[in-house]
């Protein structure tokens, strides 16, 4: 494979790497780790503080700063690479190859909702080729958007997601754990609600601040009542680790069509089951029945827990499912959509 000189642009919200919990910011700092250890020449745009391998040169921006103004800064690097792998919010290098730098190839991942993307929709003709982190989310996407999609699979590391290397340690502690944001789409408040009605324990862990605004979060607290539901604040991804290897299962009822789903991937590649909702890319994330329930709502989830059905989920099944979505999956897929853009046959 020819060697090329990539471009990694991240969001403008936190430093790579990301200290807490982040999906995109993740993401696009895996990505480039992996692009560098297969030869390419990788440059990364992320706010100043990033701290990245001898090798790669940091394009930095302020962290918080407006994704238009901040583009402005580096757009006229933009011709000094072989490929641009947008990972932003608003996407202004890639909403804005059309007209300014028509053949700038601009491969953009897009991380959410089509309805989330505030620049609007892409021109059908945009040299820049859209990529979905799921088979869903592409055809979400395409349709939305009514230009062709491809997908690939985020990834994560599973030299760091891994079931308990100690044979003593393996027994669970019974609790369920909720992982993400406190917001309506991830439905904390849902989770905490249903383990009170059964009287079966939860602990719940995410992020405050990248939240719609503060009365979920309080509707949140209210629900806690720190015996049978805790809640706490946001959590490194070191420390995830631990908890998927010693709670009972993840329970993740979330009320959105979810990308992808890192919490998923992550929690199966240390062994522990999920429990989710047959919305987005669950049913490709989560093999039903064998690593996980995916349920219709949250009546069959109830029935789920009540009748037992968790502890016929082996941990080494959900260990052997996740291997698939790897880091370095994730990097070869998207080489060789770039290696498509190079030849000048985009999609």
């Amino acid at each position: 494979m020819e060697f090329m000189k990539i471009l990694v642009i991240s969001t403008n919200v936190f430093p790579l790497p990301p200290t807490g919990y982040s999906g995109t910011e993740a993401m696009a700092y895996s990505l480039a780790l992996e692009y560098q250890k297969a030869g390419h020449q990788v440059a990364v745009v992320a706010p100043e503080g990033s701290k990245l391998p001898e090798g790669i040169e940091l394009i930095p921006t302020a962290v918080m700063e407006p994704e238009e103004p901040a583009w402005a800064k580096y757009r006229d690097r933009l011709p000094e690479f072989e490929i641009i792998h947008d990972h932003s919010f608003q996407a202004w290098p890639y909403m804005s190859s059309e007209g300014i730098y028509p053949a700038l190839p601009i491969v953009k991942t897009f991380h959410t909702h089509p309805s989330q993307w505030p620049t609007g929709a892409p021109p059908p003709t945009a040299q820049g080729c859209l990529v979905g982190v799921s088979r869903s989310h592409a055809r979400l996407l395409a349709q939305a958007f009514g230009i062709n999609v491809e997908h690939v699979y985020n990834g994560i590391d599973l030299t760091m997601y891994t079931p308990s290397p100690d044979p003593a340690n393996t027994k669970r502690n019974g609790r369920l754990l909720f992982v993400g944001r406190y917001t309506p789409e991830k439905n904390p408040l849902g989770a905490m609600q249903l383990a009170k009605r059964l009287h079966m324990p939860l602990d719940c862990y995410g992020d405050t601040r990248i939240v719609q605004g503060p009365e979920y979060v309080d509707r949140c607290r209210a629900e806690a009542d720190g015996v049978v539901v805790r809640m706490f604040p946001g959590v490194t991804r070191d420390k995830t680790v631990e908890l998927y290897r010693t709670y009972r299962a993840l329970l993740h009822p979330h009320q959105w069509p979810e990308p992808f789903g890192l919490v998923f991937a992550e929690a199966q590649a240390c062994g522990m089951p999920v429990l989710t909702i047959d919305m987005g890319a669950a049913r490709e994330v989560v093999s039903h029945e064998k690593t996980g329930y995916v349920c219709q709502d949250m009546d069959e989830i109830q029935r789920v827990l009540k009748e037992g059905c968790l502890q016929q989920i082996k941990p080494e099944d959900c260990v052997a499912w996740a291997q698939q979505f790897s880091a370095q999956n994730m990097a070869a897929g998207y080489l060789k959509l770039f290696e498509r853009v190079k030849s000048g046959h985009p999609w």
